[in-house]
């Protein structure tokens, strides 16, 4: 029987250069930094209005370290297609589709009267669709012309809106963040109180303690040691009866 090839790996490795990034170069490379007076004296990270350290007079291993500059030209070549980052979206003029809606700021960040009527607008155009449909059904084109273009509409205004719903959405998210840290910090509090309450009562000696009967041959440290015993019984059954 043949030996059986090892199964190739299921992902492929990293590159090798992610070796130096440690946190001895790093600390050389701030240093580095630091001495070339490429450093914010601030926060201690390269600083915006310097020049940066000169990448190629660095140790090969602290290369890697130096994110290359952002790229000059705006239009970028992507899996065969050319993508300027700079070019805004597309708009329904691009396309030669007709705006049925107001482009105001007022319009794109309160959608909703605007979709409402153009929602009412497309109920009405389908009918009078099928009326055409009914009677004529070589007339339909101006109907579909315009259920398109209304369609085209709402998906645009839509999309404008995205922006916002986003804001909305991690605002959400932020304050329901707050709002488990906030419980979280109550249930701290009811904990601290009981704590707090447990050690008073061990404090005023309101737990009492029971020492069992001892002989007069007994010596002193005997007694001391049953009693700490005997505390320390006391202490963990308050505390198992506070923390439930």
């Amino acid at each position: 029987m043949a030996d059986s090839k090892p199964m190739a790996a299921l992902f492929p490795s990293p590159p090798p250069f992610y070796q130096h990034f440690t946190r001895q170069n790093l600390s050389r490379l701030r240093q580095l930094r630091r001495e070339a007076g490429a450093l914010d004296t601030t926060s201690d990270m390269p600083s915006e209005d310097k020049k940066d350290i000169d990448v190629l007079a660095l140790p090969p291993e602290l290369r890697y370290l130096v994110p290359p500059s952002p790229p000059s030209v705006s239009k970028l070549n992507i899996f065969g297609a050319e993508v300027d980052l700079e070019a805004s979206g597309p708009s329904l003029n691009t396309f030669d589709i007709e705006q049925l809606y107001p482009d105001t700021e007022s319009a794109r960040l309160n959608p909703q009267s605007q979709l409402l009527a153009m929602s009412r607008s497309l109920l009405t155009t389908f009918l009078s669709l099928t009326g055409v449909l009914a009677n004529d059904p070589e007339a339909q084109e101006p109907q579909l012309k315009h259920l398109q273009t209304l369609m085209y509409n709402m998906h645009d205004l839509i999309n404008q809106y995205r922006p916002h719903q986003a804001r909305e959405s991690l605002i959400m998210m932020m304050e329901e963040r707050v709002e488990r840290m906030k419980a979280e910090v109550t249930r701290i509090d009811e904990s601290k109180a009981k704590v707090r309450k447990l050690l008073h009562g061990l404090a005023d000696g309101e737990l009492g303690y029971s020492v069992d009967s001892m002989t007069s041959s007994e010596s002193k440290k005997d007694l001391e040691e049953a009693r700490r015993k005997s505390r320390q019984r006391a202490a963990w059954k308050a505390l198992e009866a506070q923390m439930g």
